[in-house]
């Protein structure tokens, strides 16, 4: 069973790519990955088909397998590369030993130069290697030195009299426009895709922001604090942390609604968002509940801290000016509810019925004022008014 569980373990991670590339390089990578681990595998059947028809005493025996031996080597190297996040690396090692193998021959093995040209064949596979695995132009480059490379080999060997080297040469030229042209319509079908990709993702964090802003004050929205009321609690709980809130809303906000418009009305809801983001932390969760109704989250903060920022926020209101015309009401005001986790609640819902009730009595006290929530049943909290 160990046994079993390790070789998944070990298939897990020979097929896992290095998570920190950036996507348009992570599918590559994947690919690159199956494509090392598939070559390498080639290249051992390789090996025992070198061991098995060549004679154990011939020289090509020993050479070929010396030759594949430092393929393998340095497709492992390759792969590993490949694991660590260097995909660029790891494809020109791969493309470099190909490119070894098939000229390698030609030092390894004497019979290459004297008629045996079947190796350099495996030049046309290199060329199809770099333009699957690299860009363009590396491409370009590699076919003409390969093909290049190719138009000097009679120089060397006479023995290309006897085969109709130009055929081979033309087949290596047509190979390489095919994969170069393969190449270019894969790089821009590449970046096409990669394009649509970052739109979709902007186009799904534009959707996701619009889910939990709410429209009017770009505050988040009741059900982002649905969402995230819980965990902060939770998050406090397991910190042993205290979690504040306010809820707090406009005094008299229906009589400006019904004398002013509801034109009015939102001029003044937008002017309040935009004051409580300016007084809220960037850990702080500010949120429009409702109507003329608004949440503050306050993560870590204490009674006495929540208390305070509820007093300077209703401070600031007070010193809000709001061009509205035909308001002749003056100072905006609000009235706040303060509850804090534990004291007022063991859950988030506890605690921000709590906050709602300390609203209510502020409201039914005369309003602009901040009213602590009552203390939860068994704890002894006295109720504080500003």
């Amino acid at each position: 069973m160990n046994a079993i569980t390790s070789l998944i373990s070990l298939f897990g991670w020979l097929t896992k790519s290095a998570a920190s590339l950036p996507e348009s390089l992570r599918r590559r990578s994947h690919l690159l990955a199956w494509l090392l681990l598939s070559i390498f595998l080639l290249i051992a059947a390789t090996l025992l088909l070198v061991l098995a028809v060549d004679p154990a005493t011939g020289p090509r025996r020993l050479e070929y397998g010396r030759l594949i031996l430092g393929l393998m080597v340095l497709v492992a190297l390759a792969y590993a590369f490949n694991r660590i996040g260097h995909y660029y690396l790891s494809a020109g090692l791969l493309v470099a030993g190909a490119v070894f193998g098939s000229w390698g021959s030609l030092l390894l093995d004497p019979t290459v130069l004297h008629g045996d040209f079947v190796p350099l064949t495996y030049v046309a596979l290199t060329i199809m290697l770099s333009s699957i695995l690299l860009p363009p132009l590396i491409t370009i480059i590699l076919a003409a030195l390969q093909w290049l490379g190719l138009m000097l080999v009679p120089l060397l060997s006479p023995a290309t009299a006897s085969i109709n080297w130009p055929s081979f040469l033309a087949f290596v030229f047509f190979t390489s426009v095919l994969s170069i042209l393969t190449n270019v319509i894969g790089q821009r079908d590449l970046e096409q895709i990669d394009r649509q990709t970052r739109l979709l993702e902007r186009s799904g964090a534009q959707m996701r922001e619009q889910s939990i802003r709410d429209h009017l004050t770009h505050l988040f929205n009741r059900r982002y604090l649905e969402e995230t009321l819980e965990r902060e609690v939770q998050r406090a709980a397991r910190k042993n942390a205290t979690l504040g809130l306010i809820m707090l809303d406009l005094d008299n906000f229906k009589e400006i609604n019904d004398s002013l418009g509801h034109a009015a009305g939102d001029v003044l809801l937008q002017e309040l968002g935009k004051l409580l983001q300016e007084q809220v932390r960037q850990a702080d969760i500010a949120c429009r509940y409702g109507g003329d109704e608004f949440v503050l989250v306050l993560p870590e903060a204490s009674l006495d801290v929540t208390l305070e920022r509820a007093g300077q926020i209703l401070d600031k209101v007070r010193q809000m000016r709001v061009e509205i015309p035909n308001l002749t009401r003056e100072p905006v005001t609000i009235s706040a509810g303060v509850a804090v986790f534990p004291d007022h609640g063991s859950t988030g819902e506890v605690v921000l019925k709590s906050a709602d009730a300390a609203l209510y009595r502020a409201k039914r006290d005369g309003r602009a004022r901040v009213v602590v929530a009552e203390p939860a049943v068994g704890m002894i909290q006295p109720v504080v008014e500003k």
